[in-house]
């Protein structure tokens, strides 16, 4: 039976970044996968999903259509086929990509499913159809999660009936797309759908989209998608879903409301994937939703046994690497700063994107924070004129230190412009920091000045000294 220094359940971001730590300093790891390299990521998650989108909007000139009065639309015979061989082709890559970067680092790799026994030891059912024990002085659990299944009353096997990982499966497009949830992932779907001319409608028990983002930018996203055609219905969902024919479902909505639909997806939260690992063998327990318990460090309940990512609640990939590292350092006592940061991020790949940093309005509102708040149109910054996008970028600071506390935007690539204002927020800046700072242009980023000018006028409105005391200017040599 060979021995590791870490053996990690998973091959997902969670794994594959504390196999790629340990292994850095020293350790002998192990992965061990049942599915492909990369884990939902490069299979039925983020990659898939974004090139989809990514391609969608490139063949069906969704994006462009409106800029120069043009719509140079390809067959949707052609565009089907080409999207589909598209989107796998990155996963290939990808997932091939994550193979040799593990085997580079001199990390173990098991293809099989795994699941645990007494004294740290990991049963492995290998591809090949035999078994194979190994065990680990440190174990993470890593293993991921699925969609939540419809509800059972539901006509279950009507190909109708699609998640997020069947839906990718299909042969063709559906004509008329019910969307259980209001997302990230029905919010990408539906962009995705419009995009390809079919028609979406999306039920969420919510009563906007997207209830993690800043209300104002879910709430203008959401008008952007009803004028394309989106049919959103809040606070509600599906009552009963019966079979018209093999291709068309007779749906009622709570709200009573009756449709017919080809295709229903259900898009409503996940479960993580910890049946028949075997916990309770070793002394673990999961909730209903399959979640293990973790602390602060990501130590289950057994010494020498961790968990990181989906299996301890739905996450961000980004989010899945960084405990996954926490875990390692906190395992092998490693000298690097093991940390979550703290500031909330997420991002949102429909069209336009919605991304954020930090604290949104209405928690600003729930803490009882004074704050003021900037805002940008994006369709004013040179860049946004030049591509004949609008948008919105907005930033949340304190009235009385200016400290910046958020950063939201809605518009393209804005999962990248949140990310100066999330390093700004981590390093303390104040609503100055943009004031003050030269930035090139066009660009998106210069949008920064525009909200920072706008939130120190806000204040200066309301008669609230607009540099704090604590702030000095010094002037500069000039050069000769």
């Amino acid at each position: 039976m060979d021995t590791y220094d870490l053996v990690a359940i998973g091959a997902g971001p969670a794994g594959e970044s504390a196999t790629e730590l340990a292994a850095f300093f020293g350790y002998r790891c192990l992965i061990v996968e049942q599915g492909a390299p990369g884990g939902t990521v490069t299979t039925t998650g983020g990659v898939p999903t974004k090139t989809l989108r990514e391609a969608a909007l490139y063949f069906s000139g969704f994006r462009d259509r409106d800029i120069y009065g043009l719509r140079l639309e390809a067959p949707p015979d052609l565009v089907l086929e080409k999207i589909r061989k598209r989107t796998w082709a990155v996963c290939e890559a990808l997932q091939s990509a994550t193979a040799t970067a593990i085997k580079m680092r001199g990390v173990g790799y098991l293809q099989g499913r795994a699941r645990l026994a007494p004294e740290r030891r990991v049963v492995v059912d290998t591809a090949g159809g035999g078994e194979q024990t190994v065990r680990g002085k440190v174990i993470l659990i890593a293993t991921g999660s699925r969609p939540a299944p419809p509800d059972p009353s539901f006509p279950v096997g009507h190909p109708g009936l699609c998640d997020t990982d069947t839906l990718l499966q299909r042969g063709a497009p559906p004509r008329a797309l019910l969307i259980v949830g209001g997302g990230p992932v029905a919010v990408e779907l539906a962009t995705i759908g419009v995009a390809l001319g079919i028609q979406v409608t999306v039920v969420s028990k919510g009563d906007r989209l997207l209830t993690t983002m800043d209300g104002e930018l879910s709430s203008r996203l959401a008008s952007l998608m009803t004028g394309w055609g989106v049919r959103f219905v809040p606070e509600a969902t599906v009552g009963t879903a019966v079979p018209k024919s093999e291709d068309l479902l007779d749906v009622t909505l709570t709200t009573g409301e009756q449709l017919s639909v080809d295709t229903i997806l259900f898009a409503a939260g996940r479960i993580s994937n910890t049946e028949d690992l075997g916990l309770d063998v070793v002394g673990l327990a999961s909730d209903e939703k399959g979640r293990i318990a973790v602390d602060a460090r990501f130590r289950t309940a057994v010494d020498g046994i961790y968990a990181a990512g989906d299996v301890i609640g739905p996450t961000l990939a980004s989010v899945a690497m960084e405990q996954g590292r926490v875990a390692v350092c906190d395992a092998f006592a490693i000298p690097v700063q093991g940390v979550i940061d703290r500031a909330p991020v997420a991002a949102v790949y429909g069209m336009p994107e919605v991304a954020r940093a930090g604290l949104t309005e209405e928690e600003c509102i729930e803490r009882g924070l004074a704050y003021e708040v900037g805002r940008a149109d994006l369709a004013t910054t040179a860049r946004g004129a030049i591509a004949g996008r609008g948008g919105l970028l907005k930033l949340i600071f304190l009235k009385d230190s200016h400290a910046l506390v958020g950063a939201h935007c809605l518009g393209d690539v804005a999962s990248e412009v949140v990310g100066i204002g999330q390093m700004a927020i981590r390093c303390g800046a104040t609503i100055h920091t943009f004031a003050n700072m030269v930035l090139n242009t066009p660009t998106y980023s210069y949008a920064y000045k525009h909200a920072a000018f706008d939130g120190i006028r806000r204040l200066a409105a309301r008669g609230i000294q607009t540099l704090p005391a604590t702030t000095h200017i010094t002037d500069q040599p000039r050069p000769p």
